[in-house]
Order: structure tokens, then sequence, then C-alpha cells
């Protein structure tokens, strides 16, 4: 193990970084906004992946998801209740003429909690339609769609990640460093946006 990064010298949220990290209320607002997280959960020693759409209740502090009553992630977590998440915003990628520099804008988030399945209906459809609302906004119930039923309640699994530690960081910066060594500087046509497929998140293709 590398020093220093056992759980009682350095927290799961403590940043090796410290002039990237970010307050709270940039954390808020951060996580409000991106559209897709990733939940790590696991079987015993065997660590799981899953990308999910979420809401960040502030009042509950807590992360709101839904799935299937039946699956891996319900099977991990009715197994053992600590959960990680994380969720990121890529910006542009940074070339440089030497390889150490090669960087790219980020921002992310990352949460630590325990998970819990929510079983009253009231908390099930509050959570369901913050969900709702996140992401079809402006469409409105009653109006442009149903309420949430009972029956629909007994087909679907809420879950609730407690929040225990976050933290967010960021490394936006609008050029890596560079060579100091002669060698021939970049040309412009490297630092425009569309230089690079991946560029601002984008896959390749798209």
């Amino acid at each position: 193990m590398a020093r220093g990064y056992d759980l009682k010298t350095r927290p799961a949220h403590q940043q090796r970084r410290g002039h990237l990290k970010q307050s709270d209320d940039w954390i808020r607002d951060l996580i409000k906004r991106l559209p897709l997280g990733h939940f790590a959960t696991r079987w015993d020693d065997q660590p799981f992946v899953h990308p999910m759409t979420f809401v960040y209740a502030e009042d509950q502090h807590c992360l709101y998801m839904h799935g299937s009553t039946v699956g891996r992630r319900s099977a991990n977590t009715d197994r053992h209740e600590k959960m990680c998440f994380c969720a990121t915003e890529m910006g542009q990628l940074l070339p440089s003429n030497q390889a150490l520099h090669f960087s790219t804008q980020f921002r992310s988030v990352m949460a630590f909690g325990t998970v819990r399945t929510v079983e009253t209906p009231q908390e099930q459809k509050a959570a369901l339609y913050a969900l709702i609302d996140k992401y079809f906004t402006p469409m409105k119930v009653n109006e442009d769609y149903s309420p949430i039923r009972p029956e629909d309640l007994k087909m679907t699994r809420v879950y609730a990640l407690d929040i225990a530690d976050w933290s967010g960081k960021e490394n936006w910066k609008e050029r890596t460093g560079m060579d100091d060594r002669g060698w021939p500087e970049l040309p412009e046509k490297w630092f425009k946006a569309d230089a690079f497929l991946l560029s601002g998140g984008r896959g390749k293709g798209q």
C-alpha cells in the first residue's frame, strides 16, 4: 500500500491536489446539473460500477435513483450498504508539445455514503417526481402525464444514497504546460475547439 493512502490517515474524500478542491456550494451546483452518474457497489471483493440517472435532494442531502426490483445492483446493495458515486463534466482537450503535459479540462464530484431502499410511498413518489422534473422539464404531472399509481411503485425500486462525505474538483485552465527545452511551439490549429474528436466529451463520430 502506498504510504499515506490508508483510510485512517487519508479519508476517501480527501484530495491529493488540494488546489483543485472546491466548496460545498460549488459541489451542489455541479451535482444538480450533471446528467449521468456512476454508482459503485460490490459483491464481497468484486466491485461493480452502474451508470445511472440521478437527482440530488438538498433537503435530505442524498442522491435518489431507481431501477429494477431484481438485478445486480439490487443484490449488491442488499449485501453491502456502502456506496461510492462519481459524476464528471469534460471540457476541451489540452494539447502540449511535451508528452508529460497533455491534459483535459474537467469538473468532477465524488460522494461516499450508505445506500438504502426507500420504503414509504410518500418518499418514493417524491424521488420519482424529482427525477422526472430534472430530466423532462417542463413536462407537468396531471397535464402531460398521469400521476404515479400504487401499481407503478410495485414495479420499480427507489434507492437513496445518504451522503456522509463528498468532494469536488475542477481543472479548467485554458492551456496546459509546454516544453521549456527548445522544442518548437505548437501551431494555433491545435488549440481550436474542434481540433480533436473527443474534445468536449464528444464520442468519435459525433
